[in-house]
């Protein structure tokens, strides 16, 4: 009887240092997702469509934190309470979904297309909520594993024709690049794989693992997307693209490359194909035509490439005093970063390296 006692005793002790471990991870969450929804929403002076949407979706997250403080309150730890916070947890799905749609396919998402998508999550909630039974919660995590696998699917792909398209079409991508997608997708699966562990073991371990990881997947969403503004693509230059070896006007072999370097178009930082299809009298479907076919080339990767060869490197040779922030800037580029990219590309080594190779 005293062992029981004592057993008891034991197990209320760390029952109690879980809820307690439980409930401070639960509020830096839930504070860490208030703070960033409250800034976007309402402190923030200017916000893109996207932005309002990462917005609402940190508020989203933040509601959903505090629902799981319920677990904490007495008598509250139950399996019944437990399955109903694993079945209302699967929604999250969606908050990704609307963001990563909204990334790689602007303007698409409407309000009737979130309402579809929300519908099978409807339909499983009320299905256990009439009917509360165990094999409707297996049914419900065999429909999200099959809705991650549809919906990372679809966003890879479509990342893959966005980043062509940008390349394709603009110099300057630092506000617009989506290859930071390409880690955020690995981390947002080794996340959601924690949240499926930690719904399942219900360990201290397991729940530090989880919040510690959602924190770190939003920070990491938070840094790369914080003046992201999406490029609508435009499909009717695509389809014109796509069909354009059907009577296309070339462009005379050297016409573009003397243009470019007679009016140093390259220094313009902001230049885009449409702009260089407007200086050469031609449009976009002939000019990203002849880049690719003729250079071998994206305009994105045609004009970094001049830059570098033109400014950059005979900047760093001739005057070894002169920052890369510098450099960059009179070379056309945007930021440091973009520079760095281009010169690690064209040359195979960093900025930094070239110069101590000089020395």
């Amino acid at each position: 009887m005293f062992c029981y006692s004592l057993a008891l005793h034991y197990l209320c002790i760390v029952m109690a240092d879980y809820m307690n471990i439980s409930a401070f991870l639960i509020g830096v969450t839930t504070a860490f997702f208030g703070i960033f929804a409250l800034h976007i929403l309402f402190w923030r002076k200017t916000r893109t469509r996207f932005q309002t949407i990462l917005g609402c979706v940190m508020a989203i997250w933040a509601v959903w934190n505090v629902k799981d403080l319920v677990m904490t309150f007495p008598g509250m730890y139950t399996q019944e309470v437990l399955d109903w916070i694993l079945l209302i947890d699967g929604w999250s799905a969606l908050t990704f979904t609307v963001l990563l749609f909204e990334i790689v396919m602007p303007c698409w998402l409407t309000l009737r297309r979130i309402f579809l998508l929300a519908l099978p999550f409807a339909l499983f909630t009320v299905l256990y909520g009439v009917w509360p039974d165990q094999r409707v919660l297996y049914a419900d995590l065999v429909f999200l594993c099959c809705y991650a696998i549809t919906v990372i699917t679809i966003g890879y792909v479509k990342m893959k024709r966005y980043l062509i398209y940008v390349r394709k079409n603009y110099s300057n991508i630092d506000n617009i690049d989506v290859a930071w997608l390409k880690p955020v997708f690995f981390f947002a699966i080794v996340s959601q794989l924690t949240w499926l562990f930690t719904s399942l073991s219900g360990t201290v371990m397991a729940d530090i693992t989880y919040y510690v990881s959602a924190i770190l997947l939003w920070m990491m969403v938070l840094h790369y997307s914080w003046n992201f503004r999406p490029i609508v693509v435009d499909k009717t230059a695509e389809a014109e693209l796509a069909n354009s070896n059907k009577n296309i006007v070339p462009i005379a072999e050297g016409t573009l490359e003397k243009l470019v370097e007679q009016q140093k178009l390259y220094l313009k930082k902001d230049l885009t194909l449409s702009d260089l299809a407007a200086a050469l009298n031609s449009n976009r479907t002939y000019v990203s035509k002849y880049l690719s076919q003729v250079l071998g080339q994206t305009f994105y990767d045609y004009i970094n490439q001049l830059r570098i060869e033109r400014v950059s490197i005979p900047m760093m040779r001739e005057h070894p005093e002169y920052k890369l922030d510098y450099v960059a800037q009179e070379s056309g580029f945007a930021s440091i970063s973009t520079f760095r990219r281009a010169f690690f590309k064209m040359t195979g080594q960093t900025p930094s390296q070239y110069e101590a190779a000089q020395m």
